[in-house]
């Protein structure tokens, strides 16, 4: 598995990920420990479309950057889980990143997604049913564990 370096641009939403992962672990299992990867025969092209969903809900709501699963540098491996083999971001003008190697500045809110569904070859229906059900699911689970007025 090949590691983010702690500079990366990516660094915040594979963090984001793998602390998602640890209170949600059914969530967060088809997304590679780690994200990036170095393909070999056990990974073929391709994106899961649930995975992404929580790359992206993972990556906004922690970080404020989203992953760009770019068709030929994302891959799934027999598990279903996906890896990236370029890691690429898309930021607000506002972010620190803005302007680093590899990542791409969007204008507003509206535009980040916009190159989100662009950069993906998950159909833009269904990844939107997916991030509905992974938002609903966290915000769910929060208000489990967090009372109102807490």
């Amino acid at each position: 598995m090949a590691s983010v370096a702690m500079t990366s641009p990516l660094a915040p939403v594979v963090a984001a990920v793998e602390g998602l992962r640890r209170r949600h672990p059914a969530l967060t299992c088809v997304v590679f420990p780690g994200l990036v990867i170095t393909p070999t025969a056990q990974w073929s092209n391709g994106t899961n479309p649930q995975a992404a969903a929580v790359l992206l809900v993972a990556g906004w709501t922690r970080a404020r950057r989203v992953p760009l699963l770019i068709p030929g540098e994302t891959f799934v491996n027999r598990a279903g889980q996906l890896g990236v083999r370029t890691a690429r971001v898309a930021v607000l003008a506002d972010d620190p990143a803005a302007g680093t190697p590899g990542v791409v500045v969007a204008e507003d809110r509206d535009e980040l997604l916009a190159l989100v569904a662009r950069h993906t070859d998950a159909p833009g229906a269904e990844l939107a049913r997916h991030v509905r059900h992974v938002t609903a699911l966290l915000e769910s689970q929060s208000r489990a564990t967090c009372p109102v007025g807490v």
